[in-house]
């Protein structure tokens, strides 16, 4: 009965990594373009050898700091600091602490020193790497391919200026995929971040919402929850006939 424990309290410990996983989800919803982290992902380990009669199977957590990719929805917001990535595609950033990331979070402001960053403090990249700088300005353009142009101050109407271009790339490929690092940022598995290919389509004005599903996390935590309530009377069952057995085993006085 021991292993029949065992494997119930197996179960109960990645239900509860699935609830940690969920609780992080439901705390991000309103998070711009942040990106879902998928339930913990399990392959089969057995107590004794395979495809024997008496195998106990563990549920064994593979690792994978997997995400959800989908394209969460783009909202209009009207204010030209505001960037969205319409399909595939990753800013690239440099968050406060840690190395560069990618990032699909796009409400950007300038900071009091000049440089373009976005709700989290991360400054935005340009395509070589290097903090992209606002000067001062009457207005603020950027195109799809993510060149940043200026209406300088003492320009005449209409006047525009190239003032760099926000660095982005389309992540990782199946040799090397991105995963979430401990700080929780998007990284390539092998560490760092790809070179920008300028892949991805910039709309101004536009704000991506993060791709958290509330109805779908909510009935996860209930089905979760009716798993954890049955292994816990597993292990009470187990008790029980382990009692028993004991009991029938016990020699007359």
């Amino acid at each position: 009965m021991d292993r029949m424990i065992h494997t119930a309290l197996n179960t109960l410990k990645n239900l509860s990594a699935n609830r940690s996983v969920r609780a992080q989800n439901m705390s991000n919803l309103n998070v711009p373009g942040h990106r879902k982290d998928t339930n913990t992902n399990f392959t089969s380990g057995f107590l004794h050898e395979d495809k024997q009669f008496d195998t106990r199977v563990f549920a064994i957590h593979d690792g994978a700091n997997g995400f959800s990719n989908k394209q969460g929805q783009l909202n209009p917001t009207g204010l030209e600091t505001d960037i969205a990535i319409n399909g595939p595609g990753f800013f690239i950033v440099q968050p406060k602490s840690g190395g560069p990331a990618l990032s699909r979070r796009g409400d950007f402001s300038v900071s009091n020193t000049g440089l373009l960053v976005d709700g989290a403090g991360s400054k935005v990249l340009d395509t070589g790497g290097a903090p992209l700088e606002i000067p001062p300005n009457k207005k603020m353009i950027v195109s799809e391919n993510g060149d940043v142009y200026i209406e300088p101050l003492n320009g005449a109407d209409g006047e525009r200026q190239l003032i760099g271009t926000i660095g982005t790339s389309l992540g990782g490929s199946e040799e090397d995929p991105l995963v979430k690092t401990l700080d929780g940022q998007l990284r390539l598995a092998s560490g760092g971040v790809p070179d920008a290919d300028q892949g991805a389509v910039l709309s101004q004005g536009f704000l991506e919402a993060s791709n958290v599903d509330p109805i779908s996390e909510l009935v996860g935590t209930m089905e979760d929850q009716r798993q954890f309530e049955i292994n816990v009377k597993l292990i009470s069952l187990s008790k029980e006939i382990d009692e028993g057995g004991t009991s029938l085993m016990r020699l007359p006085t």
